[in-house]
């Protein structure tokens, strides 16, 4: 009789889960983008569908910490799946029919419920002194499985869709036999402190007070996380002729050489100094927004190739410090809450932010990304306020959760 480890350690426990989600997710969710753009060409269909996300994921967040001060961590991690797996059957067989709205809702959901287990767990593996390496790992862990169902979806998605739903049935099958009965999983996804016993997550809600600066940044990287993973994506499929092909390719080519790059990188970042980096990183970033609203199609395909992994590398560097600092700083108060805040704030604004962004395009035909691109530079310059390792003041308060 086949057998599974019923025991991973934290770290492991923490990979295994993330790379299995990644690989699903590079199967479909992650040329959902394309798929819109190319049922209407529009490309306020697919604000709009980032909007729904931003809804559904800030919608699903209040169920989502009910469950979790409930301790129905297994259901929690079942969930994250489950939304996965519905999110695909219906994006491979019911796209041309399906309702934009319902589909980013279930898009959201399935979000809320993936990266805040994710975040959670990786909290927990986590200190102040490797919580940059343990990053780093992370991107190469998650690029890796990325780039694996990329290359399948984008070669089964129009001949052979049922296999990629079998392949991502698979995914979930294989974690969940094996370790969802981890007896360790009660302490695993949350290890509270002294002052704050786990059986009081039962009966109360937790909030937390944050700095402005903290709200401000966590307001603006919302729309620049879907920015870069909606929009940009739709750019690139765009620049390799809206061939899912070339796209996956030249994603993997991306990928790969990245992965090179920061194999070398995650090592040294945590025992280098901080703030002046963080800052560097944060002027390529804006960078990389100028320069992904000048590159066309009509650049020849060397010059495009050379673009794009500048943009990537910007991108990915600024994203190394910036959750570096958030992590650290989440150690330094109630992780959970904060964590919890930091999807709240960001959600919101995404929902906000691309519904304006639909209004807008819809009003004004001749707005194109690129103008997008190049409207949001100035608002880099607010990730500066990100202070480094100085607690904000922080109030906990517990009041009676009367939705009991």
């Amino acid at each position: 009789m086949l057998r599974f480890p019923t025991q991973l350690a934290p770290a492991s426990y923490f990979t295994l889960f993330s790379s299995l989600h990644s690989f699903v997710i590079g199967l479909l969710p992650f040329f959902l983008p394309a798929l819109i753009w190319q049922q209407t060409q529009q490309l306020a269909t697919l604000t709009e569908f980032v909007s729904w996300t931003g809804a559904g994921y800030a919608l699903t967040l209040v169920i989502w910490h009910k469950l979790f001060s409930l301790r129905y961590w297994k259901l929690l991690i079942c969930l994250s799946f489950a939304f996965e797996l519905l999110l695909i059957y219906l994006a491979l067989f019911q796209l041309d029919n399906l309702n934009l709205a319902l589909l980013g809702l279930l898009n959201g959901i399935f979000n809320c419920c993936y990266w805040m287990v994710q975040r959670v767990l990786f909290d927990k593996i986590s200190n102040q002194s490797n919580s940059g390496r343990l990053f780093g790992n992370l991107q190469l862990y998650l690029g890796f499985s990325l780039k694996v169902g990329i290359l399948i979806g984008g070669y089964f998605m129009q001949s052979q869709p049922w296999l990629i739903l079998l392949l991502a049935n698979l995914a979930a099958f294989i974690f969940l036999i094996s370790n969802l009965n981890n007896p360790q999983l009660q302490t695993l996804l949350y290890q509270p402190k002294e002052q704050q016993p786990l059986e009081q997550l039962k009966n109360t809600t937790v909030t937390q007070t944050l700095s402005w600066r903290e709200k401000l940044i966590f307001i603006i990287d919302g729309p620049f996380l879907y920015l870069e993973s909606y929009l940009w994506i739709l750019s690139i499929f765009n620049l390799t002729d809206n061939s899912t092909e070339r796209f996956s390719i030249t994603i993997i080519a991306l990928s790969l050489t990245l992965g090179v790059i920061f194999y070398f990188v995650k090592n040294m970042i945590d025992k280098q100094e901080q703030q002046r980096l963080y800052l560097f990183t944060i002027v390529l970033y804006a960078l990389s927004w100028f320069v992904r609203g000048a590159v066309t199609s009509e650049w020849n395909g060397f010059a495009i190739s050379l673009t794009l992994l500048a943009i990537s590398f910007a991108t990915a560097l600024f994203r190394l410090y910036f959750n570096k600092r958030f992590y650290d700083r989440a150690k330094q108060q109630q992780s959970y809450s904060y964590i919890l805040n930091k999807s709240a704030y960001s959600q919101a604004s995404i929902c906000i932010f691309f519904a304006g962004l639909t209004l807008a395009l819809h009003t004004n035909t001749n707005f194109s990304a690129s103008d997008v691109y190049w409207l949001m530079i100035p608002f880099v310059g607010i990730y500066a306020l990100y202070l480094q390792n100085k607690p904000s003041a922080v109030k906990q308060v517990f009041t009676a959760d009367n939705r009991s």
